[in-house]
């Protein structure tokens, strides 16, 4: 390896659109290894990304790697030594309702986006825990809904540094729509429940320029929510990729992040020297920030309080009778909730959709 490493966990969407976006934008040597289940997929983001880099002349380096067990992705810890990792795996994808609907993504509409909390926290969990053990010192990175997942992570005293997309992405939609050239004068407040328009004005988004309040962020944002939540990875990988890049180099540098240092939400932070701090607009507290968040995220359907996972009532409602007893849970607890919800999907999944619902 001739630069800093960076291990990648995943091979979907995201993925590729992180490393297309780092196979450019790094200014220094970079090696990522890309970890997939399956050794195509992992072949198939390293082609696609190392044949950009080298068009660009960059001195990016990407290799693949199968981590079929926990045991395999130790390994590759323990032999690449990479500065950070960055897990955009889970078992649930975002893609499912409109590619394969069931009766299971009829729940998911139903009880909230929250529900699925559990399916994606437990693979970034797990690699935490490896990275704690095989690559201590190394920074986390989680793409998997970490406006309540890195809380979650936190409570389980793994130490996630942030996360990418919404907040981020968001941000860049307003950075381009006022015509900024960068983020050091924009300050956002958003959560993921923030990518779809809310029904009340009154739980918009919080946006400030120079500390003055915007008081047209729903126009701002309008294009965004419009465009198709599957091309908006174009923009999420390049915000995740300079992130990335940033925390790689130690760049000081203005931008927003959702779940910094483990909280509920996204936030407008500086990355400088490898850490992150929140850097809120004049008159507005932590305490503040940190309960904007927090009632955001009864609107997905879930609340993370005091190391508890607790589903909101319409998420509860929507929970079969043999989920009684899940519907609150500690973050101790969430592999086990994990694989309740993934045998309650497997069943549902045989189901067809309601027409109904997806009318």
């Amino acid at each position: 390896m001739t630069g800093a490493s960076l291990v990648v966990i995943g091979t979907g969407s995201l993925a590729h659109a992180t490393c297309d976006a780092l196979a450019t934008v790094s200014p220094e040597p970079l090696d990522v290894v890309v970890v997939g289940r399956t050794r195509g997929k992992a072949d198939g983001v390293c082609y696609l990304s190392g044949t950009r880099a080298a068009l660009d002349g960059t001195r990016v380096t990407f290799q693949p790697a199968v981590a079929g067990t926990d045991d395999h992705l130790a390994g590759i810890l323990a032999e690449t030594r990479p500065a950070g990792v960055y897990v955009c795996a889970s078992h649930q994808s975002p893609w499912e309702r409109s590619a394969t609907p069931s009766a299971w993504t009829d729940l998911l509409a139903r009880a909230g986006f929250g529900l699925a909390l559990p399916l994606h926290a437990d693979i970034a969990a797990r690699v935490g825990r490896l990275t704690e053990a095989h690559r201590p010192g190394a920074w986390l990175v989680n793409a998997c809904f970490p406006d309540a997942v890195n809380p979650v992570l936190a409570a389980l005293g793994i130490p996630v540094l942030c996360g990418v997309g919404n907040a981020g992405t968001l941000a860049a939609s307003l950075q381009a729509a006022l015509g900024l050239p960068d983020q050091r004068r924009l300050h956002l407040l958003a959560h993921h429940a923030h990518l779809h328009a809310p029904h009340e004005a009154a739980n918009e988004a919080r946006a400030w320029l120079d500390d003055t309040p915007l008081p047209d962020v729903t126009a701002l944002l309008a294009t965004q929510r419009a465009t198709d939540r599957a091309l908006l990875n174009r923009v999420t990988g390049l915000t995740a990729a300079l992130v990335l890049s940033a925390l790689l180099t130690g760049a000081d540098t203005d931008t927003h992040v959702p779940g910094p240092n483990g909280l509920p939400g996204g936030y407008p932070v500086r990355l400088a020297a490898g850490r992150v701090s929140l850097r809120l607009p004049a008159g507005v507290t932590e305490a503040e920030a940190i309960a904007f968040n927090a009632a955001a995220a009864r609107r997905d359907g879930v609340r993370v309080e005091d190391g508890k996972v607790h589903f909101e009532p319409a998420a509860v409602a929507a929970l079969p009778p043999a989920m009684a007893g899940r519907h609150s849970f500690g973050a101790a607890e969430l592999s086990g909730v994990c694989r309740d919800l993934l045998a309650l999907r497997a069943e549902l999944r045989t189901e067809p959709t309601d027409p109904a619902q997806t009318a």
